[in-house]
């Protein structure tokens, strides 16, 4: 894909020629004493980016603007204070928006702001919390690095040297940290540490250091290349991952995104090294997209180390924006614009840094693109990770499940068999896969609907155990918590996976295995979780535990605001009338134990200590108001290889839901029915007609009682669905075989969309996928109420 420069040289308001065509590619010899600024515009640029603030960007400049005047009058320390990290970052921050603010106003009060504290900062002796090298240092890095680039011109000749000294001195100890050994009084753990955030953070603002003094200190280069060859690595393992995720949380990858992009963007544009993870970069947007909760700047995949109160942090919104005009994408200005609306501007030392990168990065020329046309379900597979929409709407039901690997498959793999970018041996090298920010939280799962939450967790940065998460306690025990972030051996047999995920348009599926993640426990031999979602109503949960010991068991779910029990129900209550009905069918004697650990919360156990179990839940979303309109659950049977669970509804209709836990091939009898697939539906009406019908790991399904072949030859690798009204049958899935489908009143037939021809034979239609019909026409509602626009009905022969 051709990318779109960062920055060019415009018309004054709308400009869009690339930063190449206008001003060539800087080179390390054409870089001199006198070549400022230099970081992300030249001199040539800043008459263009004054008009943005008075168009296009006026926003985002309004509360950068808002921010450095809130500071006039102030006076920095004059000497290093006496602070933690984050009082060190501020400080550092909060020179981007006001070097920038002079950029833009040329104003003497901005710029006397600005010039003060890079003063200030230059005579101070610690420029972190007890003189460690670590994050503290790097935002100092980070802010001096740009401020005495944008302000070059306003400096005399002895402040230029003071200020170039200072920065020169405390790039070379950030470089000392990254190339020497392990050092505790500089806490520099990190230099190793290739997929964790201090790394990327500290590396970038190194070379943005070396970027600023370029031709002024030998050094500069050596700083440069430093960075470079460090964050090689980090590019080369993001784009590896193919989901954009990160195992750290989101919060965790505003944050390293954010204080990569400097550094990379300036490189290109000097000296033409390309740091950029392009695949990376063109996945997270949809990592984003399908994480994001209407008209807020939360997410459904909630893990991992961070609190709610940090908000938007780190204003993700600009990497977004990057995207959108790199790489020309509509849908992360979309997602950009989305978290603009939910997240008030303001001109804080919290924001107003970030909204620096936003302007320099924003395209208006993007035109968004809204996530409609989107599937509603996707897989992550770093993460080992599904989420599953109704849309992305205010009113829409949003679920989300993870388990995986610690520090995501990727990196989980690539450490725990010594190979690139690890330098093997790490008990002797120092590398390690730090996932400290991580929790021990595989196979949880969170469910979201009309505003509210009603499965979320107990969320906090200490709150890494297994009992804050929607997942499953042996003997009051969690999962095993890696200790060694240096021994590859501590992490091997620790990770969890995605065993399958299958969806169609009115069903998704998905089974996570995590048993190994439960390694602590001996004798643990399978802790599988299977969900069946059936579209829009319900989920059906089912946990199989296999064990050669008995042990205490307990199934943990959190909720919005409360939790009541009620005979085979559990009643979680959250915000705007909102209801989570758990209701429990297996195992069929049982005991609930409810408690607050920040969230409400329930644990459902078996009354004894046990040896395998079944844990099957119906996770019902609905209205308070409509409480007692749920639905009736039980079990049908349990086969000691597979469980059938029936749903039935006040109007008569009923669902019987098939899911197989036992890894096994074969025809098997389960209730009524024979078939051989790992997951199935089968869905009547009020008057005992088939009304929908799901099959996924099989070929056939059969209903014994009334001796009828429902659905045969299908591929075991394809979910397929089918969907009866009207004398319609809908079926979508990847037909690839003849399939002979009991239908009996259908006279039109829809493959994926398109109007097909079928043969018939009785009660059964045959038909296949061979390719797209004469005709394709919309099926509204046709999870709920089918109904088919304008097409008439027909079919080949009867």
């Amino acid at each position: 894909m051709v990318k779109i420069a960062l920055i060019g040289v415009m018309s004054l308001i709308l400009g869009t020629a690339s930063y190449g065509e206008a001003a060539g590619q800087i080179s390390l010899n054409e870089v001199g004493q006198a070549d400022h600024p230099r970081l992300f515009f030249d001199a040539s640029m800043i008459p263009a980016l004054q008009g943005k603030a008075a168009t296009t960007h006026q926003d985002i400049w309004l509360a950068i603007r808002e921010h450095a005047e809130s500071e006039f009058g102030t006076v920095p320390p004059s000497e290093s204070p006496d602070e933690d990290t984050t009082i060190y970052r501020n400080y550092g921050n909060q020179l981007i928006s006001f070097a920038f603010a002079c950029v833009i106003t040329e104003g003497s009060e901005y710029c006397d702001l600005a010039t003060e504290h890079l003063l200030a900062y230059a005579a101070w002796e610690r420029w972190d919390e007890d003189d460690y090298r670590d994050l503290g240092l790097a935002h100092m890095l980070l802010g001096n690095a740009l401020a005495y680039d944008w302000l070059y011109d306003r400096l005399t000749p002895a402040e230029r040297q003071t200020v170039r000294e200072s920065l020169a001195g405390w790039a070379h100890k950030m470089y000392e940290a990254s190339a020497g050994l392990k050092d505790d009084a500089w806490r520099n753990w990190w230099r190793k540490s290739y997929m964790q955030n201090h790394f990327s953070t500290n590396h970038s603002a190194l070379g943005m250091a070396g970027l600023a003094l370029l031709g002024e200190d030998e050094r500069a280069q050596l700083w440069i290349d430093q960075a470079s060859s460090r964050l090689t690595r980090f590019r080369d393992m993001l784009d590896g991952i193919q989901d954009g995720s990160w195992h750290e949380g989101i919060n965790y990858q505003n944050y390293t995104l954010t204080l990569l992009l400097p550094f990379a963007v300036n490189l290109r544009a000097i000296q033409g090294v390309d740091l950029l993870p392009d695949t990376y970069l063109q996945n997270y947007p949809y990592w984003r997209i399908y994480n994001h909760l209407a008209n807020s700047t939360d997410f459904i995949l909630a893990y991992g180390n961070f609190e709610w109160d940090w908000g938007n942090g780190y204003r993700p919104q600009n990497v977004l924006r990057f995207i959108a005009a790199e790489y020309d994408e509509g849908r992360a200005e979309w997602m950009a614009q989305q978290l603009i609306a939910n997240d008030r501007r303001s001109g804080t030392v919290w924001k107003a840094p970030w909204y620096v990168f936003e302007f320099l990065y924003y395209d208006p020329a993007i035109d968004p693109i809204s996530p409609s046309s989107l599937e509603k379900a996707r897989s992550f597979s770093d993460l080992e990770g599904v989420i599953w929409r109704t849309g992305w709407g205010a009113d829409d039901l949003v679920f989300g499940l993870k388990t995986g690997a610690y520090g995501g498959r990727l990196a989980f793999e690539t450490f725990t068999q010594e190979l690139y970018p690890w330098d093997a041996p790490c008990a002797e090298t120092g590398c390690q896969l730090n996932v400290g920010h991580d929790h021990d939280d595989a196979n949880t799962f969170f469910i979201y609907r009309a505003g509210s939450w009603l499965a979320p967790e107990s969320v906090g940065y200490d709150q890494g155990a297994t009992a804050f998460h929607n997942t499953l306690l042996i003997d009051g025990q969690g999962q095993y918590r890696v200790s060694d972030f240096n021994d590859p051996d501590d992490f091997k047999g620790s990770d969890g996976f995605l065993q399958a995920s299958a969806n169609t348009t009115c069903f998704d599926y998905v089974a996570a295995d995590a048993t190994r993640r439960y390694k602590n426990i001996a004798g643990v031999q399978d802790v599988t979780r299977h969900v069946l979602f059936v579209r829009p109503d319900y989920f059906v949960m089912l946990d199989n535990l296999v064990v050669t010991a008995t042990h205490k068991y307990a199934w943990v779910s959190h909720f919005g605001q409360s939790v009541s029990v009620e005979d085979n129900w559990v009643r979680g209550d959250a915000d705007d009338q909102q209801t989570l009905g758990v209701g429990i069918v297996s195992p069929p004697s049982f005991q609930t134990v409810t408690g607050d650990d920040g969230k409400a919360f329930v644990h459902i156990q078996p009354i004894s200590p046990t040896g395998d179990v079944r844990f099957i839940n119906v996770l019902y979303p609905t209205e308070q108001a409509a409480w007692d309109a749920r639905p009736t659950v039980s079990l049908l049977e349990d086969s000691g290889e597979a469980a059938a669970t029936s749903v039935q509804w006040e109007d008569g209709r009923g669902d019987d839901i098939l899911l197989t836990y036992a890894e096994i091939t074969g025809t098997r009898t389960l209730g009524p029915y024979q078939y051989d697939a790992q997951a199935a539906i089968v869905a009547r009406d009020p008057q005992d007609n088939l009304n929908k019908l799901f099959v996924y790991g099989g070929t056939f399904v059969k209903d014994q009682a009334k001796d009828t072949i429902l659905v045969t030859n299908l591929d075991r690798d394809e979910p397929f669905e089918a969907i009866y009204f009207d004398r319609t049958v809908a079926v979508n899935g990847n037909i690839a075989t003849q399939v002979t489908l009991y239908a009996p009143q259908a006279q039109r037939l829809f493959v994926n969309g398109w109007l097909g021809s079928f043969d018939r034979s009785g009660d059964h239609i045959t038909f296949d996928g061979s390719g797209p019909g004469t005709l394709q026409a919309p099926i509204i509602n046709i999870c709920t109420r089918p109904v088919v626009l304008d097409v008439p009905f027909y079919c080949r022969s009867f």
